[in-house]
């Protein structure tokens, strides 16, 4: 007959228990090797957005915004997307331009979106739900719409907004990218930009696809145009 010390009993009850732990770790250690390589593919910059309290946004946006499909939008006269930032649009998102800014040279009303240089619109609508911006109608109508600034190469010379930068030295400069997208404006009146999407200095990745632009003249016809841009 063995007799075992009252200790000794306990100790050999943990010694399965104790190996079982082991392999678990082994287990867990073999997959989290000291030199593993992260792919950087798989890793992805997840931005912060902001979504407007008020319906009515004015001046700037100076950070990553989001503007949702669930109610409409204003842009109160020109409102610059600035500072690096990213404004992105929901599927089926409405915009509705109120042109309350006064030229300083002839007096007329305008407004719009200004995407600067270094910021970008991810505006990628469906061809179910569409993105629409529209632009309401002034009696002294100027120039309104959507403004793409990038940092590509733009011709010499040409410059319709004085106190606008944009150009560069960088052919394949991005500005975002807009698909689906109807934008309805009225023309304003005498030669240049008349209204509508203007883009000054987009670089070869700046995307525009399925875009249609509604001219709607106060007295006369309208005038239906759509295209991709690239």
């Amino acid at each position: 007959m063995i007799f075992m010390h009252p200790a000794s009993k306990y100790v050999t009850r943990l010694i399965p228990y104790f190996w079982y732990g082991l392999s678990s770790l082994s287990v867990i250690t073999a997959g989290c090797k000291k030199n593993d390589v992260i792919n950087p593919a798989a890793t992805q910059d997840v931005k912060m957005e902001i979504i407007p309290v008020s319906d009515t946004i004015r001046q700037v946006i100076a950070s990553h915004t989001l503007l949702t499909a669930n109610h409409p939008w204003y842009i109160d006269g020109w409102v610059y997307v600035a500072n690096e930032a990213t404004l992105r649009m929901e599927a089926g998102t409405v915009v509705n331009i109120l042109p309350t800014a006064v030229g300083k040279q002839d007096g007329r009303h305008s407004g719009g979106l200004i995407i600067t240089r270094g910021a970008h619109i991810v505006a990628e609508g469906t061809t179910t739900l569409p993105i629409r911006i529209t632009v309401e109608k002034a009696a002294d109508q100027g120039p309104s719409g959507l403004l793409i600034l990038g940092r590509a190469p733009v011709k010499k010379g040409y410059t319709p907004f004085h106190d606008l930068t944009f150009g560069g030295n960088q052919p394949e400069d991005s500005s975002g990218v807009i698909r689906h997208l109807h934008l309805h404006y009225s023309p304003a009146a005498g030669k240049g930009f008349r209204g509508g999407l203007l883009l000054l200095g987009a670089g070869s990745k700046t995307v525009t696809e399925a875009i249609v632009t509604h001219m709607v003249s106060i007295a006369g016809p309208s005038d239906l145009k759509a295209g991709k841009l690239r």
